[in-house]
């Protein structure tokens, strides 16, 4: 039998299948809370998302959100950090804490015969949680120092400042932070976020795996006991945006200064970070929403241009030119506004020749028609990076929960990748030329 590999023939290709869907039910506790179920009865154990309507967009200073959903497992009114780490130790459960721009979350993973012990926890700390005044000393102490090495990256310099630019200094969504933020933050300050935000009005469940009746009941039984929003003068809906066109994104309704987004002027900016052994580069504009038209065609674009391993930029500037170890674009999406980045860290000899080699693959897209072969290499590759979010009912879940924050489910996923057979060269082309206009882009460069 003769097992050489001949490496000059390509494996065979077939037609992408549809993503197989877990249907997911819908129901509402008795105190209001959504509650979504992704039921994969080979599973073992069970997941539980919790999340609530509390990211950076909602805090009134920085790093509130943040530290806020951070600290839930550091205290209750019944048991301190330890005990709670030990009740998830013993249990086998693995919990996790995130904050982003609009909503916070506690994602728990646990097997099904200790839900009650494990989600009673997780109920505690959505209810219950004291920030007790030691701990949080700790926990900021901890960021900040996290905080002070970060800024000496000059990949990390690079984003704030390309965020900083496109969505404002004092917009959320721009995160600009200071050192003295990390002094500014106390129990009270966290208390008062976490009974604004932290309530039934305000929360959405994901259970997926294997979903039996007992755990249904379970997460009935804590969860609708979640206290409903304490006072009616709170509206989580005052914050309000204008989007870099201008435009109001709610009307009639006066606008929230630090909410509002004050892009500065498009140009070239540099920001001199001594002792850098190189430079960070950032070119990007304005992106596009997961709910325009145009997104399938768009994440085609994108990758063609520096969304994977074999893209232009890449087979350019790094295998070509040599300028970098890598470079990427990426489409960056949130409720309210979208950019669009090319991200590299360059020799600081080739940081204008590297941003020649951009505009030159850029324009290359806006002039001429995508081949068969790469154009046919690149929808292949796109296809397996969709069909990957949605490999198995974990992954399911949570291309779900990030998917509700448009007010859409996973059907998302076998609409685009249909667009996505159906687009043509024509129209690649025509949207290169319609969403990158090279005067209107922020190339900032950190080094």
């Amino acid at each position: 039998m003769n097992l050489t590999l001949n490496r000059q023939i390509a494996p065979p290709t077939s037609v992408v299948s549809l993503p197989t869907l877990l249907a997911h039910a819908h129901k509402i506790l008795s105190n209001g809370v959504e509650l979504f179920v992704l039921h994969d009865p080979k599973q073992e154990v069970f997941r539980i998302d919790l999340t609530f309507e509390a990211g950076v967009y909602y805090q009134q200073q920085p790093l509130v959100a943040f530290a806020t959903v951070n600290m839930l497992n550091e205290g209750t009114r019944k048991h301190a950090s330890t005990e709670i780490a030990e009740v998830f130790d013993f249990y086998g459960a693995y919990v996790d804490f995130a904050c982003g721009k609009h909503s916070s979350s506690i994602v728990l993973l646990s097997l099904n015969k200790y839900a009650s012990e494990t989600i009673g926890m997780l109920g505690e700390m959505a209810t219950k949680s004291v920030f007790p005044e030691k701990e949080l000393t700790v926990f900021l102490k901890n960021k900040k120092q996290s905080f002070l090495r970060d800024r000496e990256k000059t990949a990390w310099l690079a984003q704030k400042e390309f965020a900083r630019l496109f969505f404002g200094a004092s917009h959320p969504y721009s995160e600009v932070l200071t050192e003295a933020d990390y002094d500014n933050i106390d129990t009270e300050i966290l208390k008062e976020f976490y009974k604004q935000y932290f309530h039934a009005e305000n929360c959405k469940i994901i259970l997926s795996g294997n979903i039996t009746p007992t755990l249904l009941q379970t997460t009935e039984t804590i969860f609708g006991a979640l206290r409903r929003r304490e006072s009616a003068n709170i509206d989580l809906n005052l914050n309000i945006d204008v989007n870099l066109s201008g435009r109001k994104d709610t009307d009639n309704q006066p606008i929230v200064g630090h909410r509002v987004f004050a892009p500065s002027p498009f140009g070239t900016y540099h920001v001199h970070k001594s002792n850098a052994q190189q430079t960070s580069l950032r070119v990007g504009t304005t992106g596009v929403s997961i709910l325009d038209k145009d997104y399938a065609a768009f994440l085609l674009l994108n990758t063609v241009l520096g969304g994977y391993f074999g893209s232009r930029l890449m087979s350019n500037i790094r295998e070509e030119k040599g300028y970098t170890y890598g470079i990427n674009s990426f489409n960056a999406i949130f409720p309210l506004s979208s950019y669009w980045c090319i991200a590299a860290d360059v020799n600081s000899r080739f940081v204008e020749a590297t941003t020649t080699e951009i505009i030159k693959e850029i324009k290359a897209l806006q002039q001429t028609l995508i081949g068969a072969q790469e154009f046919s290499t690149v929808k292949n590759f796109l296809y397996g990076e969709l069909l990957r979010e949605l490999d198995g009912v974990f992954a399911q879940a949570d291309a779900l929960r990030n998917k509700l924050l448009y007010g859409l489910d996973n059907t998302f996923y076998a609409s685009v990748i249909e667009q996505i057979k159906h687009i043509s060269p024509q129209q690649i082309k025509e949207l290169a030329i319609k969403q990158w206009d090279i005067e209107k882009m922020y190339i900032v460069s950190v080094g």
